[in-house]
């Protein structure tokens, strides 16, 4: 299923952008339509204009956090159907990507992690949080059926909640060395759930 991103192309961009920095930062209580004017560098008219309700601004910039990160799991999922599969290269691409991801733009992904929160504590947030890791486990169940797994969708589900694990851990704790040890450690997972053939 292909998803628009909300705010692709158009000024809404910088409006979910502002919205997922403030998450990161302040937690979703952080977010109102003045701060996120003031990140924006909008007026306060342009946010409530297009935005009427907080949880409606919330929900938009979930929803654009959602399609931003998953849609480069999927093309990338996508990309190893018909070729010969290499984990290892798969694994550093995909490393490589979230290593570069929380230097840059930690705070995104720490927006992330509040939204499952949110989730554990509020029904409106767990479609979009549902979405998330099923998007994530059906790029990793494709990888994994490419490279040979026997259980593809059960072998994902572990290798999401590792994914997962890891960079919550480096969020809250950077570490040097952290591309490195985590491709190492995502790739002794894979070969100990696939076997030889990883």
């Amino acid at each position: 299923m292909k998803r628009t991103e909300p705010g692709s192309g158009n000024r809404e961009r910088p409006v979910m952008e502002a919205t997922l920095w403030i998450i990161g930062r302040k937690g979703l209580d952080g977010v109102t339509h003045r701060a996120v004017a003031a990140e924006a560098g909008l007026s306060l008219g342009a946010i409530t204009h297009h935005f009427k309700t907080r949880d409606a601004l919330i929900d938009g910039a979930l929803r654009f956090a959602l399609v931003r990160e998953t849609g480069r799991l999927q093309a990338l999922a996508l990309s190893l159907q018909g070729k010969a599969f290499d984990v290892e290269a798969w694994l550093e691409f995909l490393v490589g990507w979230y290593d570069q991801e929380l230097k840059t733009r930690g705070e995104i992904h720490i927006a992330c992690y509040e939204a499952f929160l949110a989730a554990a504590r509020n029904e409106r947030y767990r479609t979009v949080v549902g979405e998330w890791f099923e998007t994530w486990r059906q790029s990793a169940e494709l990888a994994l059926r490419a490279g040979g797994s026997a259980e593809p969708r059960r072998h994902a589900e572990l290798f999401v909640s590792a994914l997962i694990g890891m960079l919550l851990q480096q969020l809250a704790i950077p570490r040097r060395g952290f591309r490195r040890e985590m491709a190492a450690s995502l790739l002794a997972l894979i070969k100990s759930l696939i076997g030889a053939k990883a």
